[in-house]
């Protein structure tokens, strides 16, 4: 074994023992939420832990044992978010709609809310990535065959930033692109910052607090929306909002959860087509189609599944 290969080994099993104590605690402390930390390296490799790792260490700092306070604290933020997700698709499959229905009232409830943020929503957002199979093979979709159709240098956008995943994987693979964040969530805006300083990516990326219908003074190369449109009243006029934002022959990536009964969601999408028929609508030409699903065995309309869409504004 040559010594490059003999280091790489050496770190995935370190890699593997680290998330081992994540398990632990997961089991110890949260066991009916266990389950998908320990299905992770069978239902994705164990190379994922590669990139699983280094990302949560990179923004809660070093997994050692026992774990370290702020991130028992972050696994806990990960189990309110799990928990409010599994009461709310309870309820969705039990009614066939979604409870919330005005987004001025979910902003003001949860987007504006700091507890609901950056004690559930966020930090469990960004742990959903890695072990949330719809979450990490969409991901995965996106670095691998996504961004090696994109520019290495321009500007991108992405509206929505969430917890700042996408931007972090986009600056990562493409070390001469610029990108400008937009969110009407302070408190998202404040968690990418950190993600942003965490990785290095301050001097190349920087966020605005600004609702994308009053349009915008430039225009992006490319563009990453990410679970957005579940979240407006009116999704297709959104979708032409997106689509004024870039530029002639540039291109945008573009997500939304399907029968997905989460708090904030608002606008019930059941099909891919259904997005399909936005963008083509608003003018976007559909260049690939991705759809990834929760695990289980329940019907299409009640298994929630998220489905993106990489398409570009013609010349």
């Amino acid at each position: 074994m040559v010594l490059s290969q003999w280091k790489a080994e050496v770190n995935l099993l370190n890699n593997l023992q680290k998330w081992a104590a994540i398990c632990d605690e997961m089991q110890e402390n949260y066991p009916v939420l266990a389950t998908p930390f320990l299905a992770a390296e069978k239902r994705f490799g164990p190379r994922w832990v590669e990139e699983a790792v280094p990302a949560i260490e990179g923004m809660y700092g070093d997994i050692g044992s026992p774990l370290s306070g702020r991130l028992k604290d972050a696994l806990g933020c990960y189990a309110e978010f799990a928990n409010d997700s599994m009461r709310h698709q309870v309820m969705f499959e039990r009614s066939g709609k979604y409870r919330a229905s005005n987004y001025e009232e979910v902003r003001a409830a949860l987007y504006d809310n700091a507890d609901h943020m950056t004690q559930n929503y966020l930090p469990g957002l960004w742990f959903s990535h890695y072990v949330w199979p719809q979450h990490y093979f969409t991901l995965i979709g996106f670095t691998n065959c996504v961004l090696p159709r994109i520019e290495d240098e321009g500007v991108f956008f992405e509206v929505g930033v969430g917890c700042g995943m996408y931007s972090k994987i986009t600056l990562d693979n493409k070390p001469g692109i610029r990108g400008i964040g937009f969110d009407i969530s302070q408190h998202s805006l404040d968690y990418t910052g950190r993600v942003m300083k965490s990785f290095g990516y301050e001097s190349r990326y920087r966020l605005e607090n600004r609702d994308i219908r009053y349009g915008y003074d430039v225009k992006a190369d490319f563009l990453i929306c990410q679970e957005v449109l579940e979240h407006l009243e009116n999704p297709a006029e959104f979708c032409r909002w997106l689509f004024d934002m870039i530029r002639p022959g540039g291109q945008a990536f573009i997500t939304a959860a399907l029968n997905a009964g989460h708090s904030d969601h608002i606008f019930l999408i059941r099909h891919p087509v259904e997005v399909e028929k936005m963008l083509s609508e608003a003018g976007f030409q559909i260049s690939r189609i991705q759809e990834e699903s929760a695990p289980g065995s329940k019907p299409r309309n009640l298994t929630p599944s998220l489905a993106g869409f990489l398409c570009a504004k013609p010349l």
